[in-house]
């Protein structure tokens, strides 16, 4: 195949999901993923990847200039260049303001952006729709994630009503003004990928998720989601100490609008530009400074630059 150029690279958001209802027993992995609530924020990663011709395939991926495994990055690189049926060595660069396995949608902003990127190089080949559904096979191959590469390819605040990858599952937007700004704190400590295959927490999780997605559904509003949010959370019992110590917190001194990040040892808190600093006060006596991120909502989804 020729090469319509070299180098590619795409922006896309970091995801937070506020409850979710799994989707995964379709023989059919693109049928597969989950109805929920989210947002997508400005705070994101930008992928560089860079294609040179070589007699045997390669694939070196970098996070912040450190080189990974990235089993997500390089299932969506490998399954292209299965389909491409050709070898090149692939380096593929993330630098990104989002943590790794906290729950900002770290993974499908990666598997993304290298589907994009990718498939701006190999221009010919494939669609947005298409390169959005390979990103979301690889996150439901490597149980990394399930809705947030459908919510990333349009950005915005999103319910997803319907399962499946970009192309399958349905989105309806949330009306949210444009004027909040989210202050974000995220940990490790839940494995998204040890939750998504423990029958015991699937079960409550789709017990409780479904019955307050079905609420959303019938109120689409800013106040229903961040309801149904902490009930979610903290009827599925993922919401641990920290995390029920932070939402009170944060309660206590006027900021309700806020909730837990699933999944991760994290919370989001919407607020006014203004806000920000004694958010990110209050939220500094449960996370480390360099855990706590200023941002917004990004409105427009993964694309090219």
């Amino acid at each position: 195949m020729k090469l319509q150029r070299r180098h590619a690279k795409a922006f896309v958001p970091g995801h937070i999901t506020g409850l979710f209802r799994i989707h995964d027993n379709f023989a059919d992995p693109l049928q597969r993923g989950s109805t929920g609530a989210g947002f997508s924020v400005k705070l994101g990663t930008i992928t560089s990847i860079e294609v040179i011709e070589s007699p045997a395939s390669m694939i070196v991926v970098d996070y912040n200039d450190i080189q990974i495994e990235g089993p997500v990055t390089r299932t969506v690189t490998q399954n292209m260049l299965d389909d491409i049926g050709e070898s090149y060595k692939i380096h593929v660069k993330h630098q990104s303001g989002l943590p790794i396995g906290v729950g900002f949608g770290a993974s499908g902003a990666g598997a993304l952006g290298t589907a994009f990127a990718l498939g701006s190089i190999f221009s010919d080949k494939y669609d947005n729709q298409t390169l959005a559904q390979i990103a979301h096979l690889a996150e439901v191959e490597n149980h990394s994630g399930l809705g947030d590469v459908i919510a990333q390819t349009v950005g915005g605040f999103e319910l997803r009503t319907h399962p499946g990858a970009p192309g399958i599952g349905k989105i309806v937007n949330i009306p949210t003004s444009s004027d909040f700004s989210v202050v974000l704190a995220g940990g490790t400590g839940l494995d998204t990928s040890k939750i998504l295959t423990n029958s015991d927490q699937r079960d409550k999780i789709n017990r409780v998720g479904e019955n307050l997605v079905k609420k959303i559904i019938d109120s689409p509003k800013l106040d229903t989601f961040i309801q149904c949010s902490q009930e979610f959370a903290f009827s599925t019992d993922l919401a641990n100490k920290r995390i029920r110590q932070a939402l009170q917190h944060l309660e206590e001194s006027g900021f309700e609008k806020s909730g837990m990040v699933m999944l991760g040892n994290s919370v989001f808190c919407f607020c006014t530009k203004k806000q920000t600093d004694e958010v990110s006060k209050i939220l500094s006596r449960h996370w480390n400074a360099n855990e706590i991120f200023v941002t917004g909502i990004d409105q427009i989804g993964g694309r090219v630059l």
